[in-house]
């Protein structure tokens, strides 16, 4: 079967549930914290697992600011910039196949612009969202394409 899966047939929702129409990148990244292990008998070196990371990119339009607004009155309260959960599904449009992804305790606290504006520049204005999360639930999955 010769043919990929594209990025276009994306949906986001926030922690309330509301879909982020104007979503435009999503990147959740598992990122292991190993150790290094020597074996003994077989002086191999191998590594172990001892904790993880997850990574949480959101890239969507200027359009789309409610979510920010939300966010930095939890930060001028003095509160962390909190989602309960976000939820990403992917769809493979020519089987109808779906993957959904539930991300959770999605905990935003990298930088954040307030006002970008380039009087120079014809692209939109894209608001940038991420930060870590604390686990993750694949709610569907794709089959077994390639059996």
């Amino acid at each position: 079967m010769e043919r990929e899966l594209i990025g276009r047939n994306l949906s986001v929702q926030d922690d309330n549930g509301d879909t982020i129409q104007t979503i435009k990148e999503i990147e959740v990244i598992l990122k292991p914290e190993t150790l290094d292990i020597i074996r003994a008998r077989k002086m191999s070196k191998t590594k172990q697992i001892v904790g993880y990371e997850i990574t949480v990119k959101l890239v969507m339009s200027k359009l789309e600011s409610q979510l920010r607004y939300r966010l930095l009155q939890d930060f001028k309260a003095g509160k962390t910039m909190f989602l309960e959960r976000i939820t990403g599904s992917l769809q493979d449009m020519q089987t109808g196949n779906v993957e959904r992804v539930m991300i959770s305790g999605v905990h935003i606290h990298d930088d954040m612009d307030l006002l970008v504006a380039k009087i120079d520049d014809n692209n939109g204005i894209d608001i940038t969202l991420s930060g870590t999360a604390n686990d993750f639930d694949f709610i569907e999955q794709f089959p077994g394409y390639m059996a």
